[in-house]
This record gives structure tokens, sequence and C-alpha cells, in this order.
């Protein structure tokens, strides 16, 4: 446990030591939401009248509201959704696109941190990044179609159970191997981008995919305990942002600036909450001596 809490201190420090890289990470998600921030907004507000009902009614899981909902607006919540989806392809492609360069300007402390070398690498492995992307998103649907044909083979249907409380336990039970199965997805793919970035002189991503699993269950414990740290990390961050949001409303133009300003430090601790994953998987495997640079480890 004590190299888990280093390693875990060892990447905040190496994420506050690569501070550009963060800003400009940063910097292309604001960007990025400024670009689609009018057109998503028109689509919005072709709901009239109604938007402000209809996010509570949403919000609220209201299920007679949400079917009226459909039922009046059907087309421009089809419209909507569909574009989300495309915004939603997009920001997948900008942040797999900018791992390359993240991950290289990690590994490589003892480099001076250049803009044109960041762009640089970033392009340089975009497609190997994409690739790896393909594989594990494939890899989530396949394990979501599998728990989603396993529960709705457990005898789900209300004339065959004797209580709602059988519904319950069997979802809660499937929802929670659904979130252990995506979260070691998720872990396995953060250790595979740094391996794929490392090891760009091979041409094939599976071995190297094949060879990080077996290390992440070798490594388990200590992989998982550092996974849950930067989750903690992420969950305080929001309950902090969701105390002062309550603390800073919107009633004056003074509360409105200052709710702004919270909003986007908000933002930029979340970016850096996503990268402290990466950052302290570069770490560990800089500990283990795997594919890393170990000499950089004298810096923290």
């Amino acid at each position: 446990m004590k190299t888990v809490i280093s390693t875990y201190l060892s990447g905040i420090r190496l994420l506050f030591f690569r501070w550009k890289a963060w800003g400009v990470v940063f910097l292309c998600n604001l960007i990025f939401a400024l670009l689609i921030a009018r057109p998503f907004g028109a689509l919005l507000d072709s709901l009239g009248p109604h938007r402000e009902t209809a996010l509570k009614g949403l919000m609220n899981f209201d299920s007679d509201f949400i079917v009226d909902l459909g039922n009046n607006f059907g087309s421009e919540i089809g419209m909507i959704l569909s574009q989300a989806s495309i915004f939603a392809g997009l920001y997948l492609l900008l942040n797999i696109f900018l791992s390359g360069g993240i991950i290289e300007s990690y590994v490589h402390l003892f480099e001076p941190f250049k803009f044109s070398k960041f762009w640089a690498n970033c392009s340089k492995h975009f497609w190997r990044m994409l690739r790896l992307a393909l594989y594990f998103i494939t890899t989530q649907i396949v394990v979501a179609v599998v728990l989603f044909m396993i529960y709705s083979n457990l005898g789900l249907s209300p004339f065959e159970l004797e209580s709602e409380g059988i519904l319950i336990r069997k979802t809660q039970i499937m929802g929670a191997i659904f979130v252990i199965l995506i979260a070691w997805v998720d872990m396995v793919n953060e250790y595979a981008k740094i391996q794929v970035v490392i090891q760009s002189d091979r041409k094939w991503i599976l071995p190297i995919l094949i060879d990080t699993k077996f290390f992440c269950l070798k490594n388990f414990f200590s992989i998982l305990c550092l996974f849950l740290l930067c989750t903690a990390t992420f969950l305080g961050l929001l309950g902090v942002y969701a105390m002062l949001n309550n603390i800073f409303t919107m009633e004056s133009m003074s509360s409105i600036v200052i709710a702004l300003l919270v909003g986007q430090v908000y933002i930029l601790f979340r970016v850096g909450v996503r990268l402290l994953f990466t950052s302290t998987a570069i770490d560990y495997l800089r500990i283990k001596g795997w594919g890393a640079d170990t000499k950089a480890s004298n810096l923290f």
C-alpha cells in the first residue's frame, strides 16, 4: 500500500510538472465546448418555453412526463440525440488525438516541453490510439450485450416474479458486475495506451494488449488501488463543486461572475483528474521498470 500512495502522490507531482500539457488539454476542451455551444443550444431552444420543464422532468425520472415529452417533441428530441451523438464522437476523437502527445510528454520527462513536438506526437500516435480505442469500445459493447442477455434470461417476467424485491436485487447484482467489468476494461485501457506509445516500433497492437492484460492481472491489487484513489479524487472534486455551486447562486451580476469562474476552475481540475489516471499509471510502470524510463523516478 505504501507503493500505491507514493505512486499516487508522484502522479500528482507529474501532473503539475507538465502543467503545459494540462493547459493544452483544458484549452482544447474549452474551445470544443464553445464551438458546439451555439448549434446545440439552438436545438435545445426548439423545445421553446417547455425546455426548463422538460429538463426537470428528465432529471426527476418522471416516466409519465417523459412519455408525454416524447409524444409531443419526438422529432426535436430525436434531432437533439443525433446531434449529441455526433458531438460525443468528435469529443472522443479529440481525446484520442491528444492522448499520444500527453503520454509522450509524461514519459520523456528529461526533454523540455515543446508545443510543436506535442502536436507532432499527437499526430504520430493517432491511428494506433484510434485502433486501440476501437478494440476497447468493441469490448465494452460485447460486455454490455452479454450481461444484458444474461440479465434478460434470468426469468424477469413480472408474471414469474414473487415480488419486486427479486427484480431489484437481480438488477443491483448485474449492475455491480457491469461496473466492475467496465472498470477493469478501463484500467487495462489506460496501461495499454501507454505501452502503445512507448512501444511505437511494434507494428501490431494486439500482442501489446495481451502483455498489458497479464501485467494488470499480476499487479491487480496495486492497479486497482490507484484507480480507486483517482476515482475518489474525482468524486471529492465533484462534491466540492456541488457545495460551491449551492453557495454561489446566480442572483446578481457579481454572483454570476463568481459562479462562472468557479465553473471554469472546476473544469480545469476535472481535466487534471482525468490526466491523473494516466500520470499515476506511467509512474507505476516506472516503478515496475516495465517499459517506462525508470531514471525519471528520481525526479519524484
